[in-house]
């Protein structure tokens, strides 16, 4: 995917997003992505569906769907960065359910987001 393209995946984004309360964002290998989004459950599989609709997407995967108290990324339409293949795989291969190990019962946040939002804060502006 060339720059030019992901820039206009990235307005359209922004436009559906704004236009149906989706926050999120998403980080791009040069042939790989991953993409948070949140807002009301409606918007969400709205948007989901789209992402399958499109033939430019292929092996899509469900990481985590769960519903939350408070966005993540709340402050962003769709922020978007440059990743490396093995910042990616670290994501893709954490733990996405949340649970406490010690005590198997429910923790507040899965390693795999806490992972996402801790490296979404230290990315370079």
């Amino acid at each position: 995917m060339s720059q030019e393209d992901l820039e206009a995946l990235l307005a359209a984004a922004r436009d559906f997003n704004r236009n149906n309360e989706i926050t999120g964002v998403l980080l791009f290998s040069g042939t790989k992505f991953m993409q948070c989004f949140e807002g009301p459950d409606e918007a969400v599989q709205k948007v989901y569906k789209r992402v399958l609709a499109s033939r430019k997407h292929k092996d899509v995967m469900v990481m985590l769907d769960e519903p939350v108290e408070h966005r993540a990324f709340g402050d962003w339409l769709m922020g978007s960065a440059r990743v490396t293949e093995s910042d990616l795989l670290k994501l893709y291969t954490a733990r996405w359910t949340a649970r406490n190990s010690e005590t198997s019962l429910p923790a507040t946040i899965s390693t795999g987001m806490g992972m996402l939002q801790v490296f979404w804060g230290m990315r370079p502006t």
